[in-house]
């Protein structure tokens, strides 16, 4: 019987599934990375979607759930409103989140050049000491597959909004 259900599944619907898959193998990966410089000995650290906040670990249940709500319906559970409605609401969520958690992640710069020490004046650092952060790979990857989602789910919800004009 739930192998009838997985028949009636289109190429959309394993991309809803698949992105919510790839979402989960991106929570994985750095989404966030520091790297410090000091003499020439660079030192990195990363942190993945489950320590990066709210934004980072909650857009990854996002397009989980996705997954799962067409994982669902293909099995033939009741939805109370239209599967691609839901799906495509929470990749637009999920895109948001990560979007606005990526906006709000501490940036380090390029570190500081020059340093002023009291009487002693400035002195220019040069490539001694460099700083830098931003998203990792992980974030990026969290993006595709939201953007993924998004695409899949739009084109649902337009076919079955297009075959149903009530």
């Amino acid at each position: 019987m739930a192998r009838s259900g997985m028949v009636k599944m289109t190429a959309l619907d394993w991309i809803v599934i698949l992105a919510g898959l790839l979402a989960y193998v991106s929570s994985l990966l750095p989404w966030y990375q520091a790297s410090i410089t000091v003499l020439g000995i660079t030192r990195t650290s990363g942190v993945n979607a489950w320590h990066a906040e709210f934004g980072a670990w909650f857009s990854v249940l996002l397009l989980i759930a996705a997954g799962v709500v067409v994982l669902i319906s293909a099995l033939g559970g009741r939805l109370p409103v239209a599967r691609s409605l839901i799906t495509l609401t929470l990749s637009v969520l999920a895109f948001i989140t990560i979007v606005v958690r990526w906006a709000t992640f501490p940036d380090a710069g390029d570190g500081p050049g020059r340093i002023s020490i009291g009487e002693l004046g400035e002195f220019d650092l040069g490539q001694t000491f460099t700083v830098s952060s931003g998203a990792g790979s992980g974030l990026y990857l969290g993006l595709i597959a939201a953007i993924a989602a998004i695409a899949a789910s739009a084109i649902t919800f337009r076919e079955s909004s297009s075959a149903d004009p009530t």
